[in-house]
Formats: structure tokens, C-alpha cells, sequence
């Protein structure tokens, strides 16, 4: 049996455990909470559960095994329907999440006062201390006396006769209260969520300035645009692609940099980015280099021989230099399965490979280097090469971010990597600065949350 036919069927027993798992959970809770619940409505509650864990498939598909084995189908279904699924998934998250940890705190409830209601009172403690022969004679004989009341004494009414009562909501009017609210937020969340979906290919053109110690007079002042992730594919046709292509132009960029992810895990996928960014042209160049979904399609040799025809020169880990005036610009760049042959290098002095040789072979050590690569996460590493600026993507800016708190990007990319989005410096090598593009193209789910897609326009001085 192939490795990937026994990573997928693992895949699917993993998926079918989750889902009985899941039912016989609804069952336990529904019984805990309402102990009389007709045994039809478990199961419709079960059943319903369970649907919702098999409309996971394609999202948990699309997430995990489509780097094995992708059919057009899976994308095509979720290119139509990732709206009501992720909506249906948001509504039980909020509505069952919540209908869950009421159940469990009225179970808590139920069980910690039936706990409390066998312990004796401090009465009756006493009692059992004396019994035990623990207390004096004498308290024990306070403790079996008969209690004497004292007849109250009749006090005059003080109090008028009409005393208005605190106003009582009735059960069926706080219900419905309750269920309006509940309505209301329900209405405010799906809306902001179909506005997410719907603005996918809203793209913010970022304008960034950074500064380069000893950049060559020529040069100050160059403008690099910067494009990232387009992840060609049913989410990211090549009418939009076009349409990202003309905006890019009219920039009017000295540069043009693609920092990978061309395609998102088929070959075919190719082709119209190739004829949709053929648009892409620039004084200095267009230059790019390979992202991981590209190795997806496990031919990247007809992958980059596509994208070179279409305009896009390449850095496979070797550089090349630009002229301006007689005054040169190094550019360097790595293919993403070899972006981590910078640790054996910094370590030994040189590779297997001689990736890293490769690399930095002819740069003069006062010349400024630009370096492209598709991941962000080896910036440190590639810091201590005396590069000045690294241009990344990889991380979609968190794609859903749920919040910003000023520098804090909450988002699951915020859990993988430190450089989620924007300018960063090196501590290692305080002149070498780092730019995370959001890109424009989406993975896994089709869709962005407080995050756009992104056109970077990036000003050298």
C-alpha cells in the first residue's frame, strides 16, 4: 500500500471515529440536561450533529490531504458552498456551543447541590459530635431542650396598603426576549461573516517606505511592486488574476517581485496564471521564486518553466545583478524546499548542495542585496548574511484574523510564525529588515476576515 493511500484512508477511519464520538457526546449531554427527552429527539439531535461532521469533509479535505490528492470536484464543491458551510459552522458554534455549556452548567449545578444538601447543618453537627460524647454534658443538654418561641408582639402596620409590586416579566414574554436577542446577534454575526465572503478580491494597495544604509544613489527611490500567494485555482480565476495584474501595472513599479505560490496544488493550474500575469512588466524586471503549493503539484519543473515563459525570471537559489547608472543591485533568491539550508551553512560553512554557495557567489560584501523567499519564518538566519531587505508571504497576513490589539495579530499564522504581516528588522543584524505581504489568493476556505488581499507598493530611499 502507497504512503498516500494509507495516509487518506487513516484520514477517513480518524473522520468516522470523530463522528460517532460526536453522537454518542450530543446523547450524553441532551440526557443529562432533560433526562425525559422523547428518544426521537436525541437522534434528530444526533443526526443532526452528525451532518454537520460529514460537511466537514471537504473543509478538513481542502486543510490536510490535498497536498496527496485533490480532485476538482472537492474544490468546485467548495468554491460553492464554502459560504453556507462556514455560516451553518459559525451558527452551531455560537448557538449549540452555547446550548452545551448550558447544559453542562446546569448538570454542575444539579450535581454540586445535591452534594451540598447531604451535608449535615451545623445543628445537626453538634448533635452528632454530643452523641459521639465529643461536647460537655451541659451543651448537650442545650442542644435537647425544647426551643421556647417568644410570641411576637403586634407592631402597628406602618405600611400603606397598596404597596406596588416589583414588575414580574411572564415566562412567555421573557422567552421571547431572549430569543429576539439571541435573533438580533445571530442576524449582525451572519452578515458581517457573508460581508467577509463576499470580499474576498477587495485588495488594499499597502504603501510601505524602506530605508537601505549604502543603497547606491542610482537607486533611491525605486519602486518595487510586490505580489505574493495568487494561488491560481477555482478561487482565484484568471479573469481576477488579470484584473490584480492590470492594478499591479498601474503602479508604474522600477520592479516587480512574485514571492511564490503561483499555483495551489495542480499542474494545469498553471497556465492561465502564466497567460494572466504576462501583463506584469517593469524597467528592472519581473523576478520570483518557488512557494510551497507549487512543489504540491510534484512537477515543478513544468510549473517554473510556465511561469518564466510568462514574463517571471526566476531565482532558484542564485543571484543576479541590476544596473542603474553604473551603480548595481544584488537580487537573491532560494527555492522553497531549500530556504532551510541556511542553518547547515551558518553552522558548517557550506552544504551538500551548495544552495547557500550558490547563493551569495560573486555579491561583493559592501553591495546591497534584496532577497526573495517565499517563507518568512529563516529571516534571522538569513539576516547574518549580510542581506538588507527580505520580501515574503506564506502566511496570508492570518487570512482569518479574529482581532488586532495594536502589534498583535490574533490568528492561527500568528501560532506558526512571529512575522505574520508587515515590516520587521532583524535582532541579530540590525540593517537587515524583513516585508510579509498578505498576498491575494486564499487557502483552505475561500474566504478572508479582517485581513485583504494585498498589493504592496514598496519605495527604496
Amino acid at each position: 500500500m502507497s504512503s498516500r493511500l494509507a495516509l487518506y484512508l487513516s484520514f477517513c477511519i480518524s473522520v468516522g471515529l470523530s463522528l460517532g464520538f460526536h453522537l454518542v457526546l450530543a446523547r450524553k449531554v441532551i440526557r443529562a440536561v432533560a433526562p425525559a427527552t422523547p428518544k426521537s429527539k436525541v437522534f434528530l439531535v444526533g443526526g443532526i450533529a452528525l451532518l454537520i461532521l460529514f460537511l466537514d469533509f471537504p473543509i478538513a479535505h481542502t486543510l490536510l490531504v490535498y497536498k496527496l490528492w485533490n480532485p476538482h470536484f472537492l474544490d468546485q464543491f467548495m468554491q460553492n458552498f464554502a459560504a453556507p458551510l462556514v455560516l451553518l459552522h459559525l451558527n452551531v458554534a455560537a448557538f449549540g456551543g452555547g446550548w452545551m455549556l448550558h447544559g453542562w452548567w446546569k448538570l454542575w449545578r444539579k450535581q454540586w447541590r445535591a452534594k451540598r444538601s447531604k451535608q449535615p447543618s451545623s445543628i445537626e453537627a453538634q448533635k452528632i459530635e454530643a452523641q459521639k460524647g465529643a461536647l460537655p454534658s451541659q451543651a448537650v443538654a442545650e442542644l435537647t431542650s425544647p426551643v421556647v418561641h417568644a410570641t411576637p408582639q403586634l407592631v402597628p402596620q406602618l405600611v400603606p396598603q397598596s404597596v406596588p409590586q416589583p414588575l414580574v416579566i411572564p415566562a412567555s414574554r421573557r422567552r421571547f426576549l431572549q430569543t429576539a436577542a439571541l435573533a438580533t446577534g445571530g442576524v449582525i454575526a451572519n452578515n458581517t461573516m457573508l460581508k467577509a465572503l463576499g470580499t474576498t478580491h477587495e485588495h488594499k494597495v499597502e504603501q510601505v517606505v524602506i530605508k537601505l544604509p549604502g543603497l547606491p544613489e542610482p537607486f533611491k527611490g525605486t519602486t518595487i511592486a510586490l505580489l505574493t500567494d495568487i494561488h491560481s485555482s477555482v478561487f482565484m480565476g484568471r479573469q481576477q488574476m488579470e484584473q490584480y495584474a492590470a492594478e499591479t501595472m498601474k503602479l508604474k513599479p522600477d520592479l516587480i517581485f512574485v514571492t511564490g505560490d503561483f499555483v495551489n496544488s495542480k499542474v494545469d493550474e498553471v497556465y492561465p496564471f502564466a497567460e494572466a500575469f504576462s501583463l506584469l512588466q517593469a524597467p528592472l524586471g519581473v523576478f520570483g521564486v518557488t512557494g510551497n503549493h507549487d512543489y504540491y503539484t510534484r512537477d515543478i519543473a513544468t510549473v517554473a518553466k510556465e511561469v518564466e515563459q510568462g514574463g517571471i525570471r526566476l531565482l532558484r537559489n542564485e543571484n543576479l545583478a541590476i544596473e542603474r547608472n553604473g551603480a548595481k543591485l544584488w537580487l537573491m533568491g532560494m527555492d522553497d524546499d531549500r530556504i532551510y539550508d541556511i542553518n547547515g551553512y551558518l553552522k558548517d560553512g557550506k552544504t551538500e548542495t551548495g544552495t547557500l554557495e550558490n547563493l551569495v557567489k560573486g555579491i561583493p560584501d559592501n553591495g546591497t542585496k534584496l532577497f526573495l523567499c517565499h517563507k518568512p519564518y529563516p529571516f534571522e538566519e538569513y539576516s547574518q548574511l549580510g542581506i538588507h531587505a527580505m520580501f515574503s508571504g506564506h502566511t496570508h497576513g492570518g487570512q482569518v484574523v479574529l482581532a488586532h490589539l495594536d502589534n498583535i495579530n490574533v490568528s492561527f499564522a500568528s501560532l506558526a510564525s512571529k512575522y505574520v504581516a508587515g515590516l520587521y528588522r532583524a535582532r541579530s543584524n540590525r540593517t537587515s529588515q524583513l516585508y510579509v505581504s498578505r498576498g491575494i489568493g486564499t487557502v483552505g476556505i475561500p474566504m478572508r476576515l479582517n485581513c485583504p488581499p494585498e498589493i504592496t507598493r514598496i519605495v527604496l530611499v
